[in-house]
Order: C-alpha cells, then structure tokens, then sequence
C-alpha cells in the first residue's frame, strides 16, 4: 500500500489508506527522553450518512396562510417560538434490524 504524510503538526507519522474493511494503519514517531518510539495504531473508518427530506426542506420556505398571514409581523412574534437547539435524530440500524427479525419471527 502507499503511504501517505499525516496533515496534523502532531509528531512526524504516516497513514495508510484503508482496506476494504474501513482498517488504517496510523504510524507515528514520538520522541520521549531523548528516545524515539515508534508508535503503530490499526484505526477503522466508519463513514455516517445523514439526509434529510425533501418534503422537510420544502416547507420551510412555504407562504404563510390562516391567521399569521393575516396578522402582522409584531403579533406573530409573540406567538411563534422557535427552539434554540438542534435535536438530531439518528436511527440505529442495529434496532431496525431487531425489529424486522421479530417480525419474521411472529
């Protein structure tokens, strides 16, 4: 495999490219009481993918309708509370997964 320099100033290594498994080999040099050490760690890549929907997406830029398209701006203000977080929510496929050989159980 070819290997490539780390792109972090953390001590002098190299990072191989992960396998078909999603395996890198991360090789770092360290120095400690005027020694060198070589350090070597077998790291995996996960990769996380998130979507969103589209319908979602969409209406957030829908025309507003009913009683706030017809009060104005100031009296809506005092009804509408927008929440300051943001709640991500992520789905575990292990549970999916649970959950369908349950029901081919049944």
């Amino acid at each position: 495999e070819v290997e490539s320099t780390r792109a972090s100033g953390v001590g002098q290594g190299f990072e191989t490219k992960a396998d078909e498994h999603g395996i890198k080999t991360v090789i770092e040099y360290k120095e400690r009481d005027g020694k060198t050490y070589k350090l070597t760690k077998r790291v995996k890549e996960t990769v996380l993918t998130s979507w969103t929907n589209t319908n979602i997406q969409a209406r957030t830029h829908m025309a507003k309708f009913g009683k706030a398209a017809r009060s104005d701006a100031a009296t809506e203000r005092h009804l509408v509370v927008r929440s300051e977080e943001d709640i991500p929510v992520v789905l575990s496929t292990r549970l999916t997964a649970q959950a369908l050989v349950k029901d081919e159980a049944e």
